[in-house]
């Protein structure tokens, strides 16, 4: 995956309507890096940084929490 990939993930997810699109979108954008091993979502789940205001509302899996 390139830059253009990543870019292409966070132009996707903000065009998603209400809230949900656009929280996925600047999560990836923080965090995602298309060159370390995960998808953005996986990356995203992993986050360690409980002071961002969208740490509690970031997209994980159906399967449970990665607090």
């Amino acid at each position: 995956m390139s830059s253009i990939t990543r870019l292409n993930v966070i132009n996707r997810e903000v065009k998603k309507p209400g809230l949900r699109g656009k929280i996925n979108a600047k999560c990836c954008e923080c965090i995602y890096d298309p060159y370390q091993e995960g998808s953005w979502r996986l990356q995203v789940e992993k986050c360690t940084s409980p002071l961002c205001p969208l740490y509690e509302v970031r997209p994980i899996s159906k399967g449970g929490k990665y607090d």
